[in-house]
């Protein structure tokens, strides 16, 4: 493979830092600024809107899906068509300086209410709110900035039976735009997170089943760089989970990867929420925060047959997201144990280990659940028992990353489940579970899903690695950090002296088959050289025509590539 200047610049992330700038179209993203209750007083027959209550032969029937099937989302609520505007519903009033809108919408029996504007175009100054009647939760306030070319924006979930929707218009505006609400979500699950889990059993939603385990737990001390790639996902039914994920140009595109069955036609991708850094701040601890959120994406690349969605989010995580792009991996083959970070029942994030290496299913029978059935068996990794934690109900979509941190799959379903506890081991102040029921879960093979689909323009490929350079592996991005992103941990190749003022040796791990192509550049990403290396001699480079300063060398051996820096020191 030939190496050029854009291939290396591709592994230069602060080279791209310019382009998070400020060039964003705003999403879910809140403004200052707060109802005028108290100041306005309404008549309750002019701004109530009154649902009739939903039939609970339906909401048998979703407990029932969530019970039952192997796939793992979780549907939490039923979407309820309304058709409310300010020019048809609820009750105007003018105030000084505003003329203001409401309308009260009670679903009754909803655990928490949701909701999607659509149309959705405001025009500069107007703003638009919607809380509780006791404004324990608001959210807003919600701008022009928050305009998009989808004209959808769905709102999270407020807590009760009711929300009020306020539009404030400025007196000097003419018209506030068009807005309308096209959609009610009426969670028929509790959507919210318990403080103490003596509060919430194991398995309704906001408890996660008791052998979960918060990633900021001891266990999860190694993956707090990763953890910020994962995010919860809800559309206006379902919870799942996604991960953020880079590609070869390393420059910031937010790409998240999560399963088909979770994201699969534009109307869910441009009504879903994307929640990052959801988790206990403490091991065990209390809930976390929900304001970092973004709404509505872009479907890229879809499978069918290989269960996966590639989208694009409708804008850039914000610098204060402190987000990461978790990197790839698309061997075939997988040597080493594997984890999973997720959102379990919509839950704080969670962390999950098997100990051992992820096979393929070798037949239909190594994969016995019909709702998998429409998915290749040869598509999965098949991981046969969890040691650590588990999966459950909104796991969906979730990252199997190997020991390095790169992503290997995507959790399509499974059984696993957690146990009954049979102990308590003192040392660790833990209780012990039984892993006898935590078994068979499947994860869509990043390997399968990276050009199954190229005729159909429906691969991972393309966007992806976009320079082509046929990489099997890819670090991971840090759009905040300052130093270089790696697409392969740096144990194969050995360069030493480093400073080095003559003769540059490196040496190869005999693990590595086959003669390595090298290339060497310099900072402003300018090849200077190329070459072949041997894996049974000592190999030497010459340094003496390179100037004392910092280099880049970069190595590529069996479709992986491996980089790293030196000194030349005179």
């Amino acid at each position: 493979m030939a190496f050029n200047t854009y291939f290396f610049r591709a592994v230069l992330p602060w080279l791209f830092m310019a382009l998070t700038g400020s060039s964003w179209v705003i999403g879910q993203v809140q403004f200052p600024g707060e109802p005028l209750d108290g100041k306005v007083h309404w008549k309750a027959a002019d701004v109530i809107y009154m649902l009739p209550p939903v039939d609970p032969l339906l909401v048998s029937a979703m407990v029932a899906l969530d019970r039952e099937n192997a796939r793992k989302p979780l549907h939490f609520a039923i979407e309820r068509p309304v058709v409310l505007a300010p020019e048809t519903s609820g009750s105007w009033q003018d105030v000084p300086g505003y003329r203001v809108w409401r309308v009260h919408v009670v679903s009754p029996g909803a655990r928490s209410l949701g909701l999607v504007f659509q149309p959705y175009r405001l025009e500069e100054g107007a703003r638009v709110f919607v809380y509780d009647p006791d404004q324990r939760e608001v959210r807003g306030a919600f701008t022009s900035r928050n305009n998009k070319r989808s004209g959808v924006l769905p709102v999270g979930h407020i807590h009760g039976e009711e929300v009020i929707v306020e539009l404030q218009v400025p007196e000097w505006l003419t018209t506030h735009g068009e807005l309308g609400i096209e959609s009610v979500s009426h969670a028929f699950l509790d959507a919210g997170q318990c403080m103490d889990r003596n509060d919430c059993p194991p398995g309704e939603f906001g408890c996660s089943q008791a052998c979960e385990i918060d990633v900021n737990c001891p266990e999860g001390d190694d993956w707090q760089l990763v953890k910020r790639s994962v995010v919860r996902i809800f559309t206006v039914s379902q919870y799942c989970t996604g991960v953020l994920i880079n590609n070869t140009a390393y420059d910031g595109q937010p790409y998240l990867l999560t399963a088909e069955h979770c994201i699969n036609r534009d109307y869910d991708a441009d009504r879903s929420v994307f929640l990052f850094n959801y988790e206990s701040p403490t091991c065990f601890g209390g809930n976390g925060s929900v304001e970092q959120s973004l709404s509505g994406c872009e479907i890229v690349a879809l499978g069918d047959s290989i269960d996966y969605s590639l989208v694009r989010l409708s804008l850039r995580p914000q610098q204060t997201y402190d987000v990461y792009y978790a990197g790839w991996n698309r061997l075939p083959i997988q040597t080493s144990p594997s984890t999973t970070i997720h959102h379990p029942w919509g839950d704080v994030k969670k962390i999950s280990f098997d100990n051992d290496r992820p096979v393929v299913p070798a037949s239909r029978n190594d994969v016995p659940y019909p709702d998998l059935y429409d998915y290749f068996y040869s598509s999965y990794w098949w991981i046969r028992n969890w040691e650590i934690g588990s999966t459950e109900g909104g796991s969906s979509g979730s990252p199997l990353f190997e020991n390095h941190q790169r992503i290997i799959g995507i959790l399509s379903g499974g059984v696993a489940r957690c146990g009954d506890s049979v102990g308590y081991d003192p040392e660790t102040d833990r209780v012990i579970y039984d892993n006898g029921y935590n078994y068979d879960d499947y994860f869509t093979r990043i390997a399968s899903a990276w050009d199954y689909y190229q005729a159909t323009g429906q691969a991972l490929e393309p966007w992806l690695d976009p320079l082509g350079s046929g990489a099997f592996v890819a670090g991971g991005y840090l759009p905040t950090g300052t130093t270089p992103a790696v697409e392969y941990p740096g144990n194969r190749y050995r360069l030493f002296p480093n400073p080095v003022s003559g003769t540059l040796y490196v040496e190869i791990d005999p693990s590595v088959q086959g003669p390595t192509r090298y290339a060497l550049f310099d900072l402003s990403g300018s090849r200077l050289r190329e070459g072949s290396l041997e894996g049974a001699v000592m190999n030497r480079i010459d340094t003496r025509s390179l100037s004392p300063g910092t280099y880049f060398i970069s190595f590529i051996s069996g479709g992986t590539m491996e980089h790293h820096r030196f000194l030349v020191a005179r």
